[in-house]
């Protein structure tokens, strides 16, 4: 997935999944100058947030 394809998806504007995937707070891959988004880590990583939060409650 690219940065408008995952900024879609979690709701969120794509400058925030950019600043995210520079401080390596969400899953992501650079190569050369673009930042992509493998869908199944992305998923893992929404999954594993979520249940974290849970267990903090």
């Amino acid at each position: 997935m690219n940065v408008d394809e995952v900024a879609r998806y979690l709701g969120v504007v794509p400058d925030t999944i950019y600043r995210k995937a520079r401080r390596g707070e969400i899953p992501a891959v650079k190569m050369g100058k673009i930042w992509r988004f493998p869908k199944e880590t992305l998923d893992k990583w929404l999954n594993d947030s979520a249940l974290e939060t849970i267990k903090r409650s």
